[in-house]
Parts: C-alpha cells; structure tokens; sequence
C-alpha cells in the first residue's frame, strides 16, 4: 500500500510541476499555438454538459453527427461525468484520473507477471509517466491517454485469463477490451493485436484453451456497439474512406528518429516520439536480456516488427501490411504502432529490477551478467556522447542535459548493481529516484497548462461581436474563430478541426472559401500558406465564392488579413481579425432543420437517412450502456467472490 501511495503522490507531484489548475487545459510545451484539449476535447464536454446525449451538433462543420463521432467519447463511461461537472475541470479530473488507471493497470500486471511490490511500483511509475503517454497528454490527445490508461488492464486481464483458465475471468477481459476501444479507436487497433499475440504466448496449443478468449471477444462486441455501429453507418459518408497511402502513412517514424530513444527532441512532435526514459530503457534491456530464451527471442522479434510498422513507408512492412488489408488505411499514422513498445518498456523496466535484485540478493551471478557490465560500460559511454553532440551540435539543452545527468547516473547505477555493490535495500529506491526524475524532467519540458485568459478571454469581442451582428454561418479561412469560442457562443461555423468529417461538407468549405482540397486533412478549410502555428496568412490567395457560402447559409467572413472581394462588406475588425458581411447571404427561417445543409448536395445523406442514423445511434448507445452496465457488474461479483 505504502508503494501504491508512492506512486499516486510521484503523479500528483508531476502535474503540479507542470503547472495543472482546475480552470487550465495541457499543452505541449510553452511555444505551442494550439491544443486538442482546447479545440476538440472541451468543447466537445461543454456540448456534452449543456445538451446532454445529443446525436447531434450545428456548431462546427457546418452540421454533423456527435454522439456517433467516436471522438467525442459520448461512448465512454468516465466521459458521462461531464454531465454534472463543468468542461474544465472535468477533463483535469479525467487527466488525474487516467493516470492513475494507467499506473494502476500496469502494477496488476507487473504483479501478474510475478514482480516483487518494489519491481512493480517501478513499472507503475514508469508508465504512468511514460513519455509517450505524458506527450500525448500535452498535445491534448486525451482520448489515446484515456486509452493507454486502460491497455494494462487489458494485458493482466489476457493473462489472467489464460493462467487461470476460469470462467469468472472472462468478463474483465471483455470490459477492459471494451473500455480501450471506447476510448479511442485507433489505439484499440494495436491494443487488441498486441493481446492477441500476448495470448498466443501464454496458450500454447490446446485450442480449447482459446474458447475463454473467444468468449470475451464476442462479450466485448454489443460493449462497443455505440461506437462500432454508428461509424460503420456513416462510414461511406466520411471523408476518411478515400485515404490514399500518402495521407495515411503520414507523420511516419524514420530512421533518424531512433536517435531520439537517447536524446529526446524538444516538442510538438508526439507521434514520432520513441523516448522511453534513460534509467527504463537501461533497466529494461537487463530484464529483457535476462528473460528465458523463448521470451527473450518473441519479444524482440515483437519490438523490431513494430518498429518497422511504425517507420510507415520509410520501412518495408507497413506497404505491406496495406496492401494486404487496405482496412489499415483507415487508422492513419502508423507510427502510434510504437504505443507497443512504450507499454512493453516499463513492464521490461521491472523485470530488469527484479533481475538486479535477485543478483543483490547473490541468487543470481551468471555469464550474461558478467558480459553486462561491459556492455553497460559501453552504453554509458555512448549516451554521453550523444548527450554532449545534443548540447554542442543540436542545441537542445534540455535533452542534452538529460542525457548526460540521468544517462550517466542511470549507467553508474547500473554498472553498481551489476557488481554488487548496491544492495537490495537500496536499489529500489535509486532505480525509483532515478526514473521519476528523469520523466519528470521530460515531461515538464514536454507539458505545460493555460487559462482561458489564453484560451477563451482574448476571443470574447470576436464572437460577441458576432452575435450583435446576428451571424447565421461563420467562415474563417484563417481560423479565426476557434471551436471552443464558437460552442461558447453558439455561434456555427463552416469548418472546423476534427478526424471525423463528411466528404460532402469537405467539398462545399473548398468550393466556398476557394481552398481545393490536397488530400485528407483535420482542418476545414485546409491551411496553406503558413509555417508553424502561425496562420495569419493561410489561405491569403484563394478566392471565396460567396455565392457558395451563401447556399450554405454563411453570412460573415472573418479573417486575419483583409479581404479584398466585391460580395464581402467590411464591419468591423476586432483585435485585429477582420469581419465581413456576405452580401450574397439570405436571412434563413428561424426554425432550422436538421441537417441545414443545401438540398441535394453531392455525397450527403438527405434529411430521412439523417434521422434513420442518428435513431441507430440512439439504439447502439442503449445496447453498450446496459452491456457495459451488465459486465462491469459480473466483474464485480466475481471478483468478490473469489477474493481477487
């Protein structure tokens, strides 16, 4: 209990350095422009709070489906607590709390696996603070955080399942599968292939052994309905379905990134992050190298076909692997397939613990550990290095820094261990003290939060400028008005930033703001133009049809620039973002249908398919909601019953 509470205590600390408030969102690092958290996640659980179970959203994109939008996680459980709390500090609980899950999850399978309390608090420390994940987190991906949290679980619930070979096992498996998937979609893709290959290493033979599994599998499925439905529905409709290889392998890992496993880059670059932390990574080659051989041999052969996924088409395997199942195209950015080794990384990181332990303990002087002190010696010395080229070359301090400190402490303690000259009261607590602060100085380069003094305040004239104006459809090709201020307001807006797009509505903001579409892009209308986070000059040279905007019922443009056209009016401008009437607009009804969409427009469902999916939508939300409700009690009772 006392290491448990080590833990929770070492998160906490990390968040209060990095500066968590109740009233404040993450964002990575304190250069940064923009956040998920701010465009995507708060509004979404400000809508969530006002409206409720909503299938339906008018202020952003022109029109489209929410509760079938798997990103704004009206599916997953935790999420329905924003009904009650307001969108802040709802989402910092939800931080808090996800954290904790994820270290939580990795402890139950650290133990699981056989790893003395001290070993297992390590992993735990490790991978709630994991890099990767605290990166994520930063940028305001807090569904793939929501998701890592739970895949831990996942993984002691597989083992448990095949270790025990008891019924009772099976409904925890199902709901920890459910709970990844609900969280977010695209990380559930390599979640559930790395349980599926972990469960493949645990029974061998005995295909009966595989009827538990199975079962959970099918259990898992109406668990997931009120996501996997309504996406399957709509899944013609979405933009999304047309990837092409080159939109999909995007923000693909390349072979100079690896240098980063020593060094780490400065942000915002979380997808092509392969940092795990100094002291984990040397901690967990001693528990991979110790491993029983076909372990040690699965489990590299697992970590390098992962890495190659994760290279995109800068490696051989993932060309590959799309061309076999085109379905992969769908997920994009194949390199959050390293998800997989920074889950592994802190589980390995304990074994490697528990391995300098049993050798502090004298149960445990081999050939292998012999050959490791030079092999550490070596590595020290290389990491060193890289530290000093960081500093005098790449001039980034903070990875430089942290690789001559927290490198050479880690191959010193490492070098100790090897020859027994720590013992096995005081490893722990160097091997802890060491890994929280070398995540911890990570993760505070990597995470910073703000106000809506930063966030919200500035953008209050805009859009309360608007509404004097009446505004029906707001256009921006310059993002001028952002989510979050217009689901404030109210206020519609004819684009927006969000995966999940309808293809119809991405040709109308082309064809309307003269942006034609490059490919496959989060942001409508695209950004051209620009360098970095500055967008005050995107989209300076295209030609807005305002007669288009108008069928779509935009009556004002604004704009970080002028705007010279003959159908656009000037009003006003506001903190320097210019306001223009659409003299081609027509005041719409009072009463507004749902979709308001021009009818017929190319690739749209009309107004009767509209409603027939949302009713789908509905039905799938009850289905998951009493499946989940109906599991997580049996979990419950068996876990009582059995005492575990």
């Amino acid at each position: 209990m006392r290491l448990k509470l080590l833990a929770a205590v070492m998160v906490g600390v990390f968040l209060l350095l990095a500066g968590q408030r109740p009233d404040g969102l993450p964002y990575p690092g304190p250069a940064a422009r923009y956040s998920d958290a701010v465009i995507a996640h708060w509004p979404n659980a400000l809508y969530l709070h006002e409206n409720g179970f909503a299938t339906w959203r008018e202020t952003m994109l022109a029109g489209q489906p929410f509760a079938a939008n798997p990103l704004n996680k009206t599916a997953y459980p935790l999420q329905w607590a924003a009904l009650l709390l307001p969108p802040s500090l709802h989402l910092n609980l939800m931080i808090v709390l996800h954290l904790l899950i994820a270290g939580a999850g990795m402890w139950r399978w650290a133990r699981g696996v056989g790893l003395r309390a001290e070993s297992a608090a390590l992993s735990a420390l490790a991978y709630a603070l994991a890099p990767r994940l605290v990166a994520h987190l930063g940028a305001g991906h807090l569904d793939i955080v929501y998701a890592l949290a739970w895949w831990p679980w996942l993984m002691a619930a597989a083992r448990q399942v095949a270790v025990s070979g008891k019924t009772s096992s099976v409904p925890g498996l199902a709901l920890a599968a459910a709970l990844v998937l609900l969280a977010d979609v695209r990380v559930s893709l390599y979640a559930l292939l790395a349980v599926f290959f972990y469960l493949l290493f645990l029974i061998r033979g005995a295909g009966r052994l595989w009827l538990r599994p199975l079962g959970a599998a099918a259990l898992a499925l109406p668990l997931t309905a009120s996501v996997i439905l309504p996406l399957l529905a709509w899944s013609s409709y979405l933009s999304r379905a047309s990837l092409s290889a080159g939109e999909a392998g995007t923000l693909a890992i390349q072979p100079g990134h690896f240098l980063g496993l020593a060094i780490f880059p400065p942000p915002p670059g979380v997808e092509t992050l392969v940092y795990g932390g100094l002291p984990v990574l040397a901690l967990a080659l001693v528990g991979w190298w110790l491993m029983a051989r076909r372990a040690r041999v699965l489990t590299a052969a697992g970590l390098v076909v992962t890495a190659l996924y994760a290279m995109g088409a800068n490696g051989p395997l993932w060309p590959l692997a799309i061309n076999l199942a085109p379905g992969l195209l769908w997920f994009r950015v194949p390199s959050r397939a390293w998800l997989i080794v920074a889950l592994a990384l802190p589980l390995l990181a304990g074994m490697g613990l528990e391995r300098l332990l049993a050798l502090a303990e004298g149960r445990q002087v081999t050939a292998a550990v012999r050959r490791w002190r030079l092999v550490a010696a070596g590595l020290t010395a290389v990491v060193s290095a890289l530290g000093l080229f960081a500093l005098a070359v790449l001039k980034l301090p903070e990875a430089g820094i942290g690789a001559l400190v927290f490198g050479g402490a880690g191959g010193a303690a490492l070098l100790l261990a090897l020859n027994r000259r720590l013992s096995a009261r005081r490893l722990p607590p160097v091997w802890l003290a060491l890994v929280v602060f070398d995540l911890v100085w990570f993760g505070t380069h990597w995470v910073t939060w703000r106000g809506p003094d930063v966030w919200l305040e500035p953008h209050r004239p805009l859009a309360e400028r608007l509404i004097a104006l009446n505004a029906d459809r707001v256009y921006s090709p310059t993002y001028s008005l952002e989510q979050q201020v217009a689901e404030v307001y109210r206020l519609r807006l004819f684009g927006g930033v969000d995966p999940f797009q309808l293809a119809g509505i991405v040709e109308a903001v082309g064809m309307g703001g003269g942006v034609p579409s490059a490919g496959y892009s989060v942001i409508q209308p695209p950004i051209s133009g620009v360098q970095g986070d500055d967008l005050s000059q995107a989209n300076r040279d295209a030609t807005i049809e305002t007669g288009v905007l108008a069928a779509w019922r935009v009556s004002h443009v604004v704009a970080a620039y002028p705007i010279s056209h003959s159908r656009l009016e000037w009003v006003d401008t506001m903190n320097g973002v210019y306001i223009y009437t659409n003299r081609d607009y027509r005041p719409a009804p009072a009463e507004r249908p749902v979709p308001d969409w021009p009818p017929g427009w190319p690739n749209l469902p009309d107004a009767d398919t509209v409603n027939g999916l949302n009713r789908l939508t509905g039905i799938a939300a009850l289905v998951s909601a009493a499946g989940l409700a109906i599991c997580a009690g049996l979990w419950v009772f068996f876990r009582l019953r059995t005492g575990g």
